[in-house]
């Protein structure tokens, strides 16, 4: 049986068409072509030079110079070094594909992504925080323009719109992209309209132009005849729409909000300010008064109750050994339970033990004047009995001695001297 082939050329083993595409191959983006453009003649003006292209002239210079995914990278507070960048900003910025990095001018860099997914995350985030050497740089993202100037940022950004109550066979990405033109450049539709899981609404990212007016709804129309239409509205929703400033050129801000154009709103924001630090200090004062009187409260407390304490302890009273003994209470200590209270009383009652009753020193001066009495008859008794004294003199130098009057000048033996006399004698 032979085998017939057909008219076409023949296929060389090397053709590329022949070999299997591999996942990366399918990422990329399709290569456009790279043509050459001619020199420009230079004209003059009022004595000036000058050349002017064309736009499409201008267009396939971006794509000779891989401009076509181009961003800028600004730095607000400081930067890295370049060589530094070059390896930062691939790694935490997500970028999946190659992308080229040098520096434009002062606070800004040059990003040239090669993939229209890593175009359209870069641009999609507000600010990236490129870190380097233990310290943080935030990083604003826009689109690189021919007609870049360092002083003015362009009017252009990237911003989701959706098209709630969109019938479903609209969703495919050429009719969405055909209604998101009206808005601005298409550049693709989010996951959910593309896996036909949210039928209720279509997403799709858009590259817009700040200064220009956005249209509210679109209408869509079904031509059933040549002369019958079935139309309907379908509104536009914005996400999110970045402001941009006319007087200062930047984004983040309208005419409405800009202090240069309204001096009075800054103003007002520092009153604002201050008001609220004057009233943050004061509620910290009051905090601070408040947490002071409730201190002196909580220790005038304190003191009344162990005054309290005090009254009941010293009005206590009980008997023990035949005698009152007051119970002493310590003065001035907050006690932090009830077990070390009955320990300090056990010790009160110890020590109270030890103190001093006016009662008892009665009793002592009375046993002292007695023991002087028997001394003082033992030594008049030894006197008579050394001195041949009889009862009547005796008695008579008893009853002197306890009126007080004056005594014949005899030596009277006291206890001490009787121990000296034993002493000696011995």
């Amino acid at each position: 049986m032979r085998l017939w082939r057909s008219s076409g050329p023949p296929l060389l083993e090397g053709d590329p068409s022949l070999c299997p595409k591999t996942f990366a191959d399918l990422l990329k983006q399709p290569k456009t072509q790279v043509k050459s453009i001619p020199m420009k003649p230079v004209s003059y003006l009022h004595g000036e030079p000058q050349i002017i292209w064309d736009r499409s002239e201008i267009d396939q210079m971006i794509i000779n110079e891989n401009l076509e995914y181009a961003v800028i990278g600004k730095f607000s507070y400081g930067w890295p070094d370049i060589h530094e960048l070059r390896s930062a900003i691939p790694k935490q910025c997500e970028m999946k594909g190659e992308c080229k990095i040098g520096l434009l001018c002062n606070r800004h860099v040059l990003i040239r992504a090669s993939l229209l997914e890593d175009y359209v995350h870069l641009l999609s985030k507000p600010a990236f925080y490129i870190t380097s050497r233990g310290n943080s740089f935030p990083m604003r993202t826009f689109k690189w323009d021919p007609m870049f100037k360092a002083e003015a940022e362009t009017t252009t950004a990237v911003a989701w719109i959706s098209f709630p109550s969109l019938p479903p066979n609209f969703f495919g990405e050429e009719a969405i992209f055909s209604l998101a033109s009206a808005v601005g450049k298409p550049l693709q539709v989010d996951l959910a309209t593309r896996n036909q899981t949210r039928p209720s609404c279509a997403r799709v990212k858009v590259e817009v132009d700040l200064l220009k007016e956005f249209p509210k709804r679109i209408k869509i129309g079904v031509k059933r005849s040549e002369e019958l239409i079935s139309e309907r509205w379908i509104n536009i929703r914005y996400d999110y729409m970045p402001k941009y400033c006319k007087t200062c050129k930047i984004q983040g801000h309208d005419e409405q909000q800009c202090y240069v154009v309204h001096p009075e709103l800054y103003q007002g924001k520092k009153d604002k300010n201050s008001q609220e630090e004057m009233k943050e200090s004061q509620g910290e004062e009051a905090k601070d008064k408040g947490g002071e009187t409730n201190n002196n409260k909580a220790v005038e407390q304190a003191q009344g109750t162990n005054k309290g304490k005090e009254g009941v302890g010293e009005n206590k009273q009980h008997k023990g050994d035949g005698m009152l003994k007051k119970e002493w209470q310590r003065t001035g200590v907050l006690f932090e339970n009830k077990f070390s209270a009955l320990q300090d009383c056990k010790k009160g009652e110890e020590m109270g033990k030890t103190e001093k009753n006016p009662n008892n020193d009665q009793d002592l001066n009375k046993k002292h004047l007695l023991e002087e009495d028997k001394e003082i008859d033992y030594n008049i008794q030894h006197i008579s009995k050394l001195g041949d004294l009889s009862p009547r003199q005796t008695t008579s130098l008893q009853n002197s001695v306890k009126k007080g009057k004056s005594i014949i000048p005899l030596q009277v033996q006291t206890r001490r001297s009787r121990e000296k006399t034993s002493i000696s004698e011995q």
